[in-house]
């Protein structure tokens, strides 16, 4: 099998596994373009949270300790 008819046949394969509407949400979802609205509010959850967090250095004490 030379280069081209490779690359036909798996371009076959991927053309009948992308007709399949789970394997499209998967596909999605791995590229995080599943749902924008969605992706959109995790990230605001997530830098919710982040905001809420303290990280704070007591002077005097090794660099390497935090205290949250």
């Amino acid at each position: 099998m030379d280069e081209r008819q490779w690359r036909a046949q798996n371009a076959a394969r991927l053309r009948r596994a992308l007709q399949r509407p789970q394997v499209r949400a998967e596909v999605l979802a791995q590229l995080g373009m599943d749902d924008v609205r969605r992706r959109a509010r995790r990230l605001a959850a997530a830098r919710a949270e982040l905001a809420g967090l303290e990280l704070r250095w007591k002077l005097g004490e090794d660099e390497d300790t935090w205290e949250a």
